[in-house]
């Protein structure tokens, strides 16, 4: 997003739809950390406010018990607060009043409330419902699986039930004023998205899981530790970091720190390295 492009502002706040325990690993290039120790994160979406109609980006994950069942995962948790009526509840809003979601990537995290909004329409990139529909994991793995975190019954709703309602876009697009979607291939995924928004605190960007940690990954440009290409992988990380003047990630407990210097110092991208 140009400056020149900052047309509309919009607020963007955060919803808390689960909460999951992973490895810290996640959070660095080929796990090279000494800091191994689980950690407790929260599952995000985000409702963008102050257009003609309420946004939803990302929509949680279909239920915890399939997280840690079908792909093997830690502790993963929903209360009665985290669901998705519950949060939009908080801004007044019902499931359908949504009227679009802009989805960053489909893994199960990200994907598994379309169902529950009957009036949406879903925009994700053709590249990533493929991918999504044939993954190219091994047979066997331990965690993953070989759907590598694609859930298939979120998939199988894109493509049949929900069909006349997903809306496929191929690389770059503006789906409203002061509001973007970009393609980065191959990076968390093939068909990974980062939404980019016009706020009153300048531009947001909301990247799905291409950032974990966003002074580690985009300021030290040092890559968490799921990506298909390492090259595409730094190329998103440094267009990040100089079109964001705020970076959302989707598992970053900082997101929803209270302190506004602490959020603020951990959210606004040093400049990106050389």
């Amino acid at each position: 997003m140009t400056k020149a492009s900052k047309t509309k502002e919009y607020q963007v706040h955060p919803l808390i739809l689960g909460e999951a325990q992973v490895g810290s690993v996640l959070d660095i290039f080929w796990s090279l950390t000494k800091n191994v120790a689980p950690v407790k994160v929260p599952v995000l979406a985000f409702l963008i406010e102050g257009g003609s109609e309420p946004i939803l980006v990302d929509t949680g994950m279909r239920s915890a018990d399939r997280a840690m069942n079908i792909h093997k995962l830690g502790p993963h948790s929903i209360g009665e607060d985290n669901t998705l009526a519950a949060q939009l509840a908080r801004f007044g809003y019902k499931p359908e009043d949504i009227k679009t979601v802009l989805i960053t990537h489909l893994h199960y995290d990200h994907a598994g409330g379309c169902e529950d909004l009957p009036n949406a329409r879903i925009i994700v990139q053709r590249s990533e419902l493929a991918a999504a529909a044939a993954p190219v994991g091994p047979r066997g793995l331990e965690i993953g699986n070989r759907e590598l975190f694609y859930d298939r019954e979120d998939i199988a709703a894109l493509v049949n039930p929900l069909w006349e309602r997903v809306e496929l876009i191929e690389g770059d697009v503006t789906p409203f004023p002061g509001i973007d979607c970009i393609l980065y291939p191959d990076t968390h995924t093939p068909g990974s998205q980062c939404i980019y928004v016009n706020t009153p605190d300048g531009v947001v960007g909301i990247v799905g899981d291409i950032v974990r940690k966003v002074q580690l990954n985009v300021g030290q440009g040092i890559p968490p530790g799921l990506y298909y290409d390492l090259e595409q992988m730094l190329r998103a990380m440094r267009d990040i970091g100089q079109r964001s003047d705020l970076v959302f990630p989707t598992h970053d407990p900082m997101v929803l720190e209270e302190d506004p210097e602490k959020r603020l110092a951990a959210l606004r991208p040093e400049k990106p390295w050389p």
